[in-house]
């Protein structure tokens, strides 16, 4: 009964928001799922379909992204699907054709316009030797032998586990051996399943793309600008009410820039200095809303901005002249390179109490300006415009305590399980 009033007040939400014909489309879905599906994959379960050794499954939560993504381009380039069958699980297969090649598979995973796994999801999930995903694959209920479950995750930052909830894997990628321990509390995983290998993102992050300097670019010269300044920052109001951390509450939902005035006096100061801030949005948080007010070096970046432009986030990376972060694990990711790092700590000693740290003394593992109030948030503008960096060897430091530094992180993963052309 529950059940069916979740599906009923969905379907009501649906024709609201977005009419009859996408209420249609989820109304097809749930029948098929029914009538064909569901049975499907119940037999799936219990008589499933031989092992392909030799086949590969990535999966990742904005579909063709992040640490697969980059594995994914890895192992095309350099001939390793002549050898292996690489299959995606996406929502719109269509969407990838210009990405096919020999062995290459797009699947969709779910029936259109609802969260319903496909009864081919759980096939290829179900046939596959490799399963490479960055978020959670509890999904497929059950594991067989010979298969190898590979969480490439998303990174490691400063947060503690605020949800504890279980991700199932056989193996966890961690930057360096001091995540090791973190995350095996994160997880509640013994620590031989976590490896300290790096993630295969830090390859595009390191070299950058032509097409990520063109955008750079792009952007500068709207903006009348110099430098790009990244702004990454956590999440605070997540899209999902279970995700919310209720630590920050502004008129924007944005550290330190909490009010309109100081909103228009920033983009001005960093008008007149020639700074370009790029504030790229957490996938989980709401979008920002900045109302009427007209920013000329503030940019708002999202995901669909970059797949517009055919960038990853970890390309786009790498041409920024700096980050602004705050506790989010890009911090950790941008010690590679080596530039200016500003941390937005307005909310520090709420989030101390409502989520916690991986570290007994967070701080010391944020190597560069710690940033409360404008005043400091414009310094480390000007020193970055300036090219004034004080934290290099601080940053050198805790790159050495958090890395396992290599220059070729996707084939280190590779190697690892053996897989090789």
């Amino acid at each position: 009964m529950e059940r069916a009033q979740r599906i009923l007040k969905k379907f009501s939400k649906i024709l609201k928001e977005q009419g009859a014909g996408p209420l249609f489309t989820t109304f097809k879905g749930y029948v098929t799922y029914a009538l064909y599906d569901r049975w499907k994959v119940r037999r799936l379960r219990k008589f499933p379909p031989r092992m392909v050794k030799n086949r590969i499954l990535f999966e990742t939560n904005d579909d063709f992204t992040d640490n697969c993504r980059a594995l994914f381009d890895y192992m095309v380039a350099n001939g390793y699907n002549k050898k292996y069958e690489l299959v995606w699980l996406v929502h719109e297969p269509e969407k990838y054709k210009k990405y096919q090649a020999e062995n290459v598979k797009f699947v969709r995973n779910f029936k259109k316009n609802t969260t319903i796994r496909r009864a081919a999801a759980y096939r290829y999930a179900l046939t596959s030797a490799f399963i490479f995903y960055t978020q959670a694959f509890n999904w497929i209920g059950m594991a067989r032998k010979g298969q190898t479950f590979v969480n490439l995750w998303h990174g490691c930052g400063y947060k503690a586990n605020k949800n504890n909830r279980k991700v199932f894997f056989d193996y966890c990628l961690v930057p360096g051996d001091v995540f090791i321990e973190t995350k095996k509390e994160f997880f509640g995983c013994s620590s031989r399943k976590l490896l300290a290998l790096g993630y295969p993102r830090y390859d595009q992050m390191m070299k950058g793309s032509d097409a990520a300097r063109a955008y750079k670019e792009k952007l500068l010269k709207a903006a009348d600008s110099d430098r790009l300044i990244l702004w990454m920052p956590t999440y605070r109001h997540a899209s999902s009410e279970r995700l919310n951390e209720e630590t920050l509450n502004n008129e924007f939902n944005i550290p330190i820039l909490d009010d309109k005035e100081r909103l228009l006096a920033f983009n001005n100061f960093c008008r007149d200095n020639h700074v370009l801030v790029v504030i790229k949005k957490h996938y989980l948080q709401i979008p920002y809303d900045f109302g009427e007010n007209v920013l000329t070096n503030i940019v708002y970046l999202e995901n669909q901005d970059l797949e517009d432009n055919g960038l990853q986030l970890y390309e786009f990376i790498n041409c920024s002249d700096a980050l602004i972060s705050d506790y989010s694990s890009v911090a950790i990711d941008y010690l590679l390179l080596n530039r200016p790092i500003g941390f937005t700590l307005d909310d520090y000693d709420a989030y101390t109490e409502s989520r916690g740290w991986v570290f007994e003394n967070p701080l010391e593992y944020m190597p560069g300006e710690h940033i409360y109030n404008v005043q400091q948030f414009e310094q480390f503008v000007l020193d970055v415009k300036n090219g004034k960096d004080d934290y290099e060897n601080q940053r050198k430091a805790i790159l050495a305590k958090t890395h396992n530094v290599t220059d070729n992180y996707c084939k280190r993963v590779l190697d690892y399980f053996k897989i090789t052309v």
